[in-house]
């Protein structure tokens, strides 16, 4: 029996080739979209899950007060006293950066023109205890010592080759010598910190050249470990003991947190210091995503199949006649079903495997099919198989099983109103899922442009940043005044905090008549005297900072503040006052400048302070050339770098880059939400061909009749075109306002958004309506054009 129904369903899908191969193409298509969602929801959600302990590991994070506002940053104290915290097993203290000293120049022992970079951490001696970073050579505490160094297996085959590495020396920034006491192995790509290198927390206070004390007073990524039957609730209350977190972050109104490492991650976006979830928004948006695209193409599944149902009518009355019964005939169309989906299953993997490699590069990430090859997978893939056959098989099979012998074989079965308009709504939901998702992104895309097209306040165009290194920084000037007799190079200057991605601010900034309560956020640039004028800034009051030094200057730093921060500090006249940095720095403040960003659009814009700062302590250098130069501007830089710094290779960033990874997220997010949403599209319009179709065959006789009597061609298709009007009307209805509250919710993740876009959005409707009024139109024009006297030969 089995055997006749594969051989009945290979007949049909032959006899029917065109609706068949538009069923499988939609759900295949379908299958391969959840398939790629899951995949990347599946390696998201894994995060951070592969350390052995991953429940007992937290991350201390920081909430503050600044006026008012609850601000968040993801780093605490190294001067964190958890010794009197009992339920805490080990703390670690990591810093992590993109920049140097994380980001190092080493040269592997053979001969090579370059070297090569590697980004690196500096972390306690806990760090390979406290996290699952497995050692597969060397010392299982490989950073415990100030001058050890620990390496990935992709460092150590790029520097030592097949060599051990182990015992080798290293030479960093030419001047301190570390010893390679152990090879990890490489990183996993579904880890939140990523490294090449570890070194001790020793050699990066070597690097900065500052004491003990000093480095106690910095902020690190601070994770610990916990006992086990404890919670982070209890772990926080004991963080915020005076003992713990000391007096001096007390009192500046520092509040610890401790957060489960393992949903750190995914739930890492804090607005007032409550959490609003992160990551985990966007699994969930795409995991219904995936849902909707299959929930269309099941109805398509639905409308294709039973669109051709009244081509089955005999065959089924045959059968019924013989003596089959209802429940084989149902048996027979669910088992069709499950073939059809079987098949879909089949396609939509080979579509995944093909389209995988240009997926991942789009979401940065390496994901495999090989991660269903487990039982967890297989079962849900079964289950998954069974709700679709039941979802996509049942209605048609119920609906054909039902039908009356007698009627059919006297041909007079007619198509049931509550049927069609079951299949109408099922197409107004197919629309409504597609046009919504259109609707929404959209509203993603006209965001992404606003803000990519926003006046920063400053000059972002055409510029370098260089990474410096210390001979480069010794020899500034020579590098700088060479630069400029090339005249591709406009100007050139440095700063310690790139203005596209500052970073956090800081509260402690001291002026005159300053409450004790007030608790207001700066961003604190330290820069050179020319800083300013590279970045195109507006001087509003006073001047800018004078171009060679003077005396005054050896007794007192000058600051440039913004129009912001004068407002924040109360100053009528905020030109001579003087004000206090980080406790230990004086400033007189000697301009007033425009406001401008030094953040994403996602945060409000913070009052800015650039003080001038010793040359020896920026961390880029700011290049900026002339428009349309930008190849000749590079290899002009390429040749007085290697002049001056020939022990290293030249590393360097256009800020349109970098200001582009601000948005990074949300521009992939863009893209996927785009191609989803014109695949769920096509396949809504691959729903209406089906039911344009149906709707051809049911009113073939009619319309033969309304020809014969005259009617023209535009009245017929009036007829036709009308049958599909208040499902267009009802997915409008609904797609509108879900798609205005969904991206109404996803703008209120940026602080500068646009308003929603109406008139745009007005006319993207009527395009869409156009086109499939205009796909109804051309479907429909074959059966409107066929003679009349054909349809009623038969009469």
């Amino acid at each position: 029996m089995i055997f006749n129904y594969l051989k009945i369903f290979v007949r049909n899908f032959k006899r029917f080739s065109g609706h068949s191969f538009l069923t499988l193409i939609g759900l295949s298509i379908a299958i391969a979209c959840a398939l790629l969602i899951f995949l990347w929801g599946h390696h998201q959600w894994s995060f951070d899950k592969f350390h052995s302990d991953a429940d007992r590991l937290y991350k201390v994070i920081t909430h503050r007060d600044a006026e008012g506002t609850k601000q968040t940053f993801f780093l605490a104290g190294h001067n964190i006293d958890v010794s009197g915290i009992p339920e805490v097993e080990a703390i670690t203290h990591i810093s992590t950066g993109s920049r140097w000293p994380h980001e190092l120049c080493f040269w592997p022992d053979r001969v090579v023109d370059e070297c090569v970079y590697f980004n690196g951490v500096y972390a306690s001696a806990s760090l390979f205890s406290t996290f699952s970073f497995p050692i597969i050579k060397g010392e299982q505490d490989p950073i415990k010592t100030p001058a050890s160094i620990a390496i990935s297996e992709k460092m150590a085959e790029i520097l030592y080759g097949s060599e051990d590495p182990i015992g080798k020396t290293i030479t960093i920034d030419r001047s301190k010598e570390v010893v390679v006491t152990a090879v990890f192995r490489n990183i996993s790509d579904q880890s939140s910190i990523k490294f090449d290198f570890a070194l001790p927390m020793q050699v990066l206070q070597r690097q900065w050249g500052i004491n003990e004390e000093q480095l106690s007073g910095n902020f690190f990524e601070v994770y610990i470990k916990s006992g086990a039957g404890t919670n982070s609730s209890l772990i926080s209350e004991k963080l915020n003991d005076v003992r713990v977190i000391g007096e001096s972050n007390k009192s500046y109104g520092l509040v610890y947190e401790a957060v489960p490492f393992t949903k750190f991650y995914l739930n890492s976006n804090y607005e007032n210091g409550i959490n609003k979830g992160g990551k985990i928004d966007q699994i969930i948006q795409f995991g219904l995503i995936g849902l909707l695209l299959i929930l269309v193409a099941i109805t398509n599944f639905i409308n294709l199949t039973t669109a051709r149902s009244s081509l089955r009518w005999k065959e089924i009355g045959v059968k019924k006649a013989i003596g089959a019964d209802r429940a084989t005939l149902i048996f027979q169309f669910l088992f069709e079903s499950c073939l059809m989906v079987l098949l879909a299953f089949v396609v939509g993997f080979v579509l995944t495997w093909l389209i995988l490699p240009a997926f991942n590069l789009l979401v940065d990430a390496q994901l495999s099919l090989l991660q269903f090859f487990n039982i967890h997978s297989l079962l849900l893939f079964l289950g998954f198989l069974l709700l679709m056959t039941l979802l996509s098989g049942a209605y048609p099979a119920f609906l054909l099983s039902s039908l009356r012998t007698a009627k059919i074989l006297k041909g007079l079965v007619q198509v049931n109103l509550g049927s069609l308009n079951f299949r109408k709504a099922l197409i107004a939901f197919q629309l409504s899922v597609s046009i919504g998702i259109i609707l929404f992104s959209s509203i993603i895309y006209f965001q992404l442009d606003f803000v990519q097209t926003k006046n920063l306040g400053f000059d972002r165009e055409n510029m370098i940043r260089l990474e410096p290194t210390f001979r480069l920084l010794q020899n500034y000037e020579p590098f700088k005044n060479e630069l400029l007799k090339h005249a591709e190079i406009q100007k050139l200057s440095a700063a310690d905090a790139n203005p596209l991605d500052a970073g956090g601010g800081t509260v402690l900034v001291d002026w005159p008549g300053k409450s004790p309560e007030t608790q207001a956020s700066f961003q604190v640039i330290g820069g050179r005297y020319d800083f300013p004028e590279l970045l195109g800034l507006e001087v509003l009051e006073g001047r800018n900072f004078h171009t060679e030094k003077t005396t005054r200057d050896s007794l007192a730093t000058e600051a440039v503040i913004s129009s912001s921060a004068a407002k924040m500090m109360g100053l009528d006249d905020p030109i001579g006052a003087t004000i206090r940095l980080y406790d230990y720095i004086t400033c007189e403040i000697i301009g007033v400048v425009n406001d401008f960003h030094t953040n994403s659009m996602k945060a409000s814009m913070e009052p800015v302070i650039i003080y001038r700062k010793p040359m020896e302590q920026v961390s880029g250098i700011y290049i900026k050339y002339a428009p349309g130069k930008t190849r000749e501007a590079v290899d002009i830089l390429k040749t007085v770098y290697n002049e001056i710094e020939p022990d290293f290779t030249m590393k360097y960033w256009f800020q349109d880059q970098t200001f582009d990874n601000l948005y990074k997220s949300d521009i992939v997010v863009s893209k996927l939400v785009l191609i989803f949403s014109l695949i769920c599209f096509v396949t809504a319009v691959i729903g209406i061909v089906g039911l344009a179709t149906f709707n051809a065959m049911r009113k073939t006789k009619e319309i033969g009749i309304r020809r014969v009597f005259g009617a023209s061609s535009n009245q017929v298709m009036g007829v036709m075109v009308s049958e599909f009007v208040w499902p267009v009307l009802l997915a409008l209805g609904l797609a509108i306002p879900l798609s205005w509250y969904a991206g109404k919710e996803w703008l209120m993740g940026f602080a500068y958004r646009i308003n929603f876009p109406w008139q745009i959005i007005g006319l993207l409707l009527v395009a869409l309506v156009t086109l499939i009024f205009l796909i109804i139109w051309i479907h429909s024009q074959r059966t409107i054009s066929a003679n009349p006297t054909k349809s009623l030969r038969s009469e």
